[in-house]
């Protein structure tokens, strides 16, 4: 289990401005309900914040 770092989590959280399950898992991959832990500053898989670090990065570069 990984906590994300405060600046990640508040990534994540000001770019979803529309919370349903379709908008976040398109838009970052992850579950809403890894999104409510995020936000709630809880540590997620660590599998799962592989695969939202490489999507932040691949928003990051484009």
């Amino acid at each position: 289990m990984i906590h994300l770092s405060r600046e990640i989590a508040d990534y994540v959280l000001q770019g979803c401005s529309v919370r349903t399950e379709a908008a976040v898992m398109d838009r970052f991959g992850i579950s809403y309900n890894t999104l409510r832990k995020i936000e709630r500053g809880e540590p997620i898989r660590a599998s799962v914040a592989q695969r939202l670090l490489a999507r932040i990065e691949d928003e990051r570069v484009a």
